[in-house]
């Protein structure tokens, strides 16, 4: 797919972005992620769609075709890690681990229970230091007493 050239969002569009946030996290993500007009550039697919959203030339965000929703990047995740009380959008993992394209059950610590499947979630060590991002896959309560299988694909890993 190619993008067209980036460019600078109106005040209209700087308030669409924020409710589809809002829609897909809370308010205080939302004000987060897009601080300031200024500070935010967009790039659009063939069709004038919004694919992409940059904060201050960092790739934030990614639109999924499919629903609208929002992918993330290493770079929203910490913004979001640091704005918001664990275990809130996030998954954590145990420390020693290496993520390599699932989170499975056994590495599991906590879980934010209000997550659903296709949410997108952020996986964590118990330092609440950003690991990855990724799609969960299950809802959080068949946790409870599993021991085996797949929780979340990581879509990303921080190189950090």
């Amino acid at each position: 797919m190619v993008l067209r050239r980036a460019r600078r969002i109106t005040d209209v569009m700087l308030y669409e972005l924020r409710m589809a946030l809002e829609f897909q996290f809370d308010y205080k993500v939302a004000e987060a992620l897009l601080p300031s007009i200024d500070r935010i550039e967009v790039r659009y697919s063939k069709k004038g769609r919004i694919k992409e959203i940059w904060l201050d030339n960092e790739l934030l965000l990614v639109r999924r075709p499919n629903d609208g929703l929002f992918t993330l990047s290493i770079k929203a995740a910490k913004i979001i890690v640091a704005i918001s009380d664990r275990p809130r959008y996030r998954i954590v993992v145990k420390k020693d681990r290496e993520l390599k394209g699932s989170v499975l059950a056994r590495d599991v610590i906590e879980i934010d229970p209000l997550l659903r499947p296709g949410d997108e979630v952020i996986i964590v060590d118990s330092e609440d230091t950003v690991v990855g991002v990724g799609r969960l896959r299950l809802p959080p309560t068949m946790l409870i007493g599993l021991d085996r299988g797949e929780i979340a694909r990581v879509r990303k890993k921080s190189g950090a």
